[in-house]
């Protein structure tokens, strides 16, 4: 399979401090039980193997003098565990317990400040990393906070102890216990686990193989589990697992059985047991791992949580993100496409720990406003979303048979970056187009990205609007994420972005339909002949001068208004090639308005398409 390398398309992401956290779970600790009081170590806990098959991340005990603990979430709750050694007899240890769904990018802990207490408040996230068993930790407080791993097992053990992690800085954490302190107090023990690997399905070798038990898969540092939830009164005996095969002379499907204190029974097949085998996935991200034709088996605790992905065709593949076609065990439209966005990125595999962290962080913020972006968003030409997984930042959508508008050598010519379609698709693009765009307005969300790599068209099905990765609602503050060429005149200086910005943005897009202009995003290239490349976070900001080696004075944000200036010239004088008595090219005009408040809107415009019953022509 030919490897598809990254676009000239440039999409700028959210910048660190526009990063909105969405807290998907969180415990708020406003009073403790007691739990502080509990000495036996997180590290000889032990976790059942159907807590594992929950998906259980963390044990959380507070160590702070107050009386109780809220959960935020169904994701959390309190269990009793028992030592390793512990006689059936002991008390058993009450700790929180962190279960990583589909749909948690991350886990936030906020800490009020004691009244009794020399404490501030404090506030940390914890980060998913989904190619690792690691969780990174974002200190978000305003004060430094010391991290200790008091683990005493592991192959880390005894390192990484007592570090001071300041204000916006973060720390990648590897399973085992870790303590947070603020000025001596120690605040909290929590204890990361390693998750449940994702199985890839292979062709069975002829061995007696197809049984494969979860117990198969050991718990974190090697040890088994024996013990109910805290909710039982006295500890379960130990679960009998017991392998079996079925085998009247056909070829059938095995089972597993679990026989319980109660020798109650839970069945459930493996597919294809007798042609496929599983593999455990360990390391890396399982997603990203397999290749064509090949099935992965995801764990979960629920049933929407578990599934399996069959990869087929590879679409694209960028430093960002890779995007293929697969079936999807839960989606029954048939082929589906997806998008996996990426935290590694190869190009820069020098970067510090720090730039490494922040990419994880920016990659899970932008899955997570992508999918509650879309995830409510029914329009015949927005692409749909089934879904999404968290643990994969992977997002499973309708496959489109169409490529983008910038696809090279389909709607894109290769030699002169001019649009290559006919003035029916240009009218069929403007009217799908707007239609999903007066959509999303009506449901206060703003685009932000509208641009042709961001447009699939085939002259069946029409023209589809997809990528929300920078979707923000119209409430939210104006963003500095989305493609340069795009921005509307409106930011610059007043930092302006709305339903107009969008506007504006489809009105760049359609003078490249129209072939007024060549495909932008072409100029940002390295050897263009008419290079224009700046940051849209450049246009605002505030920076002394600094000197150029010609002895010059400037600033990347001077740089930035007098690159974007040139750009709107160029914009405005094609806007001044639109025929103002061609209906179609009149609307443009009126998209490309300079004040956003005498723009047009996507409303009018459709309502303008329909008056004058403008459409494709069969």
């Amino acid at each position: 399979m030919a490897e598809v390398f990254p676009s000239e398309e440039k999409t700028e992401p959210f910048t660190p401090e526009e990063l909105q956290q969405r807290l998907l779970g969180s415990i708020q600790v406003d009073e403790v039980e007691d739990a502080h009081q509990d000495t036996v170590p997180l590290d000889d806990l032990v976790v059942e193997e159907d807590h594992h098959k929950q998906g259980i991340r963390i044990l959380v005990r507070p160590l702070t003098r107050n009386r109780s603990v809220s959960p935020g979430s169904d994701n959390i709750q309190w269990l009793a565990l028992r030592a390793e050694v512990a006689d059936p007899s002991q008390s058993m240890s009450r700790v929180l317990a962190v279960t990583q769904t589909s749909k948690d990018i991350n886990f936030s802990i906020r800490i009020p400040q004691g009244d009794d207490e020399n404490r501030p408040p404090i506030w940390c996230e914890l980060y998913y990393n989904p190619v690792s068993d690691s969780l990174i930790l974002f200190n978000k407080s305003d004060v430094p906070i010391v991290l200790a791993r008091i683990s005493q097992s592991g192959p880390v053990a005894g390192v990484n102890s007592d570090q001071e992690l300041v204000p916006g800085n973060t720390k990648d954490l590897s399973p085992g216990t870790w303590r947070i302190s603020v000025y001596t107090i120690p605040v909290l023990d929590f204890r990361i686990l390693e998750k449940r690997p994702a199985m890839r399905l292979v062709p069975n070798d002829g061995a007696d193989s197809s049984m494969i038990s979860s117990s198969d898969v050991v718990n974190s540092f090697g040890k088994r589990s024996f013990l109910s939830d805290a909710s039982d009164n006295e500890p379960d005996s130990p679960v009998a697992e017991k392998k079996v095969r079925k085998d009247d002379g056909d070829d059938k499907d095995g089972v597993i059985i679990f026989m319980g204190p109660e020798d109650k029974q839970l069945m459930f097949p493996l597919p294809n047991a007798a042609k496929t085998k599983e593999v455990a996935i360990p390391n890396g991200h399982a997603l990203l791992e397999i290749q064509q034709d090949e099935t992965a088996a995801i764990p979960g605790g629920c049933e929407l949580d578990e599934y399996q992905l069959t990869k087929r065709e590879q679409i694209a593949t960028t430093g960002a993100s890779s995007v293929f076609t697969a079936e999807h065990s839960n989606v029954s439209e048939g082929v589906i496409t997806v998008k996996v966005l990426k935290t590694r990125n190869p190009i820069a595999s020098d970067a510090r720990p720090q730039e490494t962290h922040r990419n994880v962080i920016r990659q899970a913020d932008i899955w997570l406003r992508e999918y509650q972006s879309q995830e409510d968003l029914r329009h015949e030409s927005i692409v749909r979303l089934y879904g999404g997984d968290a643990r994969y930042l992977s997002l499973y959508m309708e496959h489109v048979d169409g490529k983008d508008l910038a696809a090279r050598g389909v709607w894109r010519d290769g030699a002169t970056d001019l649009f290559v379609g006919s003035r029916h698709d240009a009218v069929r693009i403007l009217r799908d187009i707007a239609g999903a765009l007066h959509y999303v307005h009506q449901k206060r969300k703003i685009h932000n990205d509208i641009k042709p790599a961001n447009i699939l068209y085939s002259r069946d099905r029409g023209a589809v609007l997809c990528d929300f990765g920078l979707s923000t609602r119209t409430t939210d503050p104006a963003t500095s994420g989305g493609t340069p060429y795009y921005v509307p005149p409106e930011f610059i200086g007043q930092k302006l972005r709305g339903p107009a910005s969008d506007v504006w943005a489809l009105g760049v897009t359609m003078l490249y339909v129209l072939r007024k202009i060549p495909f932008p995003d072409a100029r940002g290239r390295q050897g263009h002949p008419k290079q224009l490349y700046w940051m849209i976070a450049d246009l605002n900001r505030k920076t002394p001068p600094v000197p150029h080696n010609h002895g010059h004075t400037g600033s990347r944000a001077t740089s930035a208004v007098h690159q974007m200036q040139q750009w709107l010239s160029e914009v405005n004088e094609a806007k001044a090639r639109l025929n103002q008595r061609d209906r179609v090219e009149y609307l443009v005009r009126q998209m490309l308005t300079p004040n956003p408040n005498q723009r047009i809107t996507m409303e009018k415009v459709m309502s303008e398409l329909l008056k004058e019953n403008i459409a494709p022509s069969k």
